[in-house]
């Protein structure tokens, strides 16, 4: 009876712009008592992969715990694991930061353990072929790949042992497939149950299986903190793994070493198979779930699974279009960034840069992902602090006006800068994509728009049910009430200049669901531009049978603009009122409130103003004040929440708060301007 050599290994991360004290929680309740019990049994061998952004915390917070992992690494117990820096999806950035993000992580390996890192980790498994060119470029040998990547490839193996070889222009990188039974087994079934799973791989030759998963299921995952430390989890599986003599644990480079590859392989674009689901659209999504369980009632799933795939993760800039927005952004500064920049001369631009690639914040699935509006921000807090840096040694321009299009939707924006702000215009509806304020680092215009999630079924099913110890997949609990009244959905992108034709009786409950509202936000608009140094000026059109009107916006060197509407047909506000909507990103409606005189409103309800002439919005965390100044208008304000999935089941998140000028009176113009101030 051969060997079983385990490739045990855990990747560790923590997104930028995370709060403080879920990284100390993580800590508390995950990374350290894990390194503390490896710690404790010297003679099992296993890989880690922490991220750029835990590093960072660490250095700053828990030093001892890099003090621990190095005499790990120096006694040859812990292989250290390479990876992008700052934890990006390597393929929807451009080839230049993939490098230098990999080489970044390199270099930091090498300086504080004194080993020069062989493997990568590949950020949510999301793998396209030509990444092993890639990962070659970067000195890598190795990396980890699910099974499920091997069994799309058409492979077909009970369980996948050993390590493949794949290559691209002749580069090769050796793929060690993580094996799905432990991944689910590993900490959620009993530690002698696991070791016996193990043990069912045996045969008369050595092999070599390998597990290599989120760190934070060992503690930080709903009720696993009690199992795998107070119960004894992780200890008794250690103990059970150090007495076996079946069993021995071995590090990737003694894997390469000791084995020979199992030959060649090439994968196709995959991850993990959850991803896969999670892009999909609610209606694709059924389809897929309900062949699904027509194959396994004909007890054919096994013999067909491997043929049957759900979505490609970049679809997600498809599914999400203000997603699509902000990633597009991120390539078009990254793009600029590049073409003058150099990662040697410009370490802090390309460290804001890097910083605003962490993967969170650009997909959505069983973690909050895109809809936490504190990983957007920090996303585009990174992006406007390289832009700052970038223009300060490149450009000296008061204002510029750039044509360009930054979604690639077929249609080309019109991006506005000056000292003060970043600003983006688009044709459709005359709207704005982003108000970015370069003091702060802030997007005010870092919103979602409200749509369907497949697993909004469960909610309204009034799915209500925990499990004591359960894989994240399989966790599912309300932790708010009557979510079910917040699953509405948005008929057009929450942007902000938006203009509408309005139901003259229309409520904020009618706004909220949609009712009452023409939208012109899908329209195209006639669009051109002309600007100096001194100010841009864009002019937007829209012209039909029954409304003709100009909005005409003017950018100076301060933080704002001026937007004058002039109508020249407006035979249907006989039946409507016109109304101009903007979301603007607010972090808490508990610290947001209309200025009113001497006195301040909360904005975290709904609220209807009469006949106004200005709405100043005060944010005490953010210390600015919004002041509009409008003809007179009526003005209504409301908190906007979606409803997501996270780590300990679904829940209402707050994302912007939406404001709304109402034009009752038919004149020929209508005049709207905006400032924003630092607040003291």
């Amino acid at each position: 009876m051969g060997k079983i050599y385990l490739l045990f290994g855990a990747h560790n991360h923590q997104p930028v712009g995370n709060f403080p004290h879920i990284f100390r929680q993580a800590y508390e309740n995950c990374y350290s008592p894990f390194l503390s019990t490896l710690n404790a049994f010297p003679k099992i061998r296993f890989s880690l992969h922490n991220s750029g952004p835990l590093y960072d915390w660490i250095q700053g917070n828990a030093k001892e715990y890099l003090g621990m992992l190095k005499q790990m690494v120096k006694r040859g117990q812990v292989e250290i694991v390479s990876g992008g820096y700052y934890e990006p999806i390597l393929p929807i950035i451009s080839d230049d930061d993939k490098c230098g993000q990999i080489r970044l992580m390199n270099g930091f390996i090498e300086k504080v353990f004194g080993t020069k890192p062989q493997g990568s980790w590949t950020a949510e498994r999301v793998w396209e072929p030509y990444l092993a060119r890639i990962l070659n470029r970067c000195d890598i040998r190795y990396t980890f790949l699910d099974d499920t990547h091997f069994r799309f490839s058409g492979l077909k193996e009970k369980e996948f042992f050993g390590y493949y070889t794949t290559e691209d222009e002749g580069r090769p990188v050796h793929i060690f497939p993580i094996s799905k039974t432990l991944r689910y087994k590993i900490p959620f079934s009993k530690a002698n149950e696991a070791i016996d799973l193990i043990n069912s791989f045996g045969c008369e030759e050595d092999i070599l299986i390998s597990v290599f998963d989120d760190g934070e299921k060992f503690g930080l995952w709903p009720n696993t903190y009690d199992w795998v430390y107070n119960q004894g989890w992780l200890r008794q599986f250690l103990s059970l793994l150090e007495g076996s003599k079946t069993i021995q644990t071995i590090t990737p480079q003694e894997a390469i070493k000791k084995f020979s590859s199992s030959g060649i392989v090439y994968l196709p674009t995959a991850s993990y198979e959850e991803m896969g689901e999670w892009v999909l659209e609610p209606k694709r999504f059924f389809a897929y779930e309900e062949l699904n369980n027509f194959l396994k009632a004909q007890n054919r799933l096994d013999e067909a699974k491997d043929f049957i795939r759900a979505g490609f993760f970049r679809n997600f800039y498809r599914k999400y279009s203000r997603l699509n927005y902000m990633h597009k952004r991120m390539l078009a500064t990254s793009k600029a960034i590049n073409a003058r920049a150099c990662p040697q001369k410009d370490k802090e631009i390309f460290t804001s840069l890097y910083k605003a690639q962490t993967n969170c914040g650009y997909w959505h699935g069983v973690f909050g992902g895109f809809y936490l509006g504190h990983i957007r921000s920090a996303v585009y807090e990174n992006l406007i602090h390289a832009q700052n840096l970038f223009d300060k040694k490149y450009s000296k321009e008061a204002v510029t006006l750039e044509e360009e299009d930054i979604d690639l939707d077929g249609n080309k924006e019109y991006t506005v800068r000056n000292n003060h702000m970043i600003c983006c215009f688009s044709p459709k509806g005359g709207s704005l994509l982003e108000m970015s304020l370069r003091n702060s680092g802030f997007n005010l215009l870092n919103t979602i728009t409200r749509q369907e999630e497949s697993y909004h079924q469960k909610i309204r099913q009034n799915v209500n049910q925990t499990a004591e110890v359960a894989t994240i997949h399989n966790i599912v609990q309300q932790k708010d009430k009557d979510l079910d009244k917040f699953l509405v959905y948005d008929a057009y992108e929450r942007l902000g200049l938006i203009d509408h034709l309005l139901d003259k009786k229309l409520t904020s409950a009618a706004f909220n669901s949609g009712e009452g509202v023409v939208s012109l936000s899908g329209e195209q608009y006639s669009m051109a531009a002309k600007g100096d140094k001194k100010k841009a000026v864009l002019e937007c059109r829209f012209s039909d049978k029954n409304l003709d009107f100009t909005k005409q916006i003017e950018c100076g060197q301060d933080c704002g603009f001026d937007v004058l509407y002039t109508f020249r047909k407006k035979n249907i506000l006989n039946d409507y009122n016109f109304g101009i909507e903007f979301n603007i990103s607010l972090p808490s409606p508990n610290d947001i409130y209309k200025k009113d005189k001497a006195k301040e409103i909360s904005l975290n309800e709904p609220r209807q103003w009469q006949e106004q002439g200005s709405l100043t919005i005060v944010d005490h965390f953010k210390k600015i004040a919004i002041e509009f100044c409008v003809d007179t208008c009526d003005i209504m304000t409301m908190p906007l929440y979606s409803v997501s999935s996270s780590e300990s089941g679904f829940e209402k998140v707050y994302q912007q708060l939406v404001v709304l000028f109402i034009a009752k009176h038919k004149k020929d113009t209508f005049r709207l301007a905006l400032r924003i101030h630092a607040k003291k």
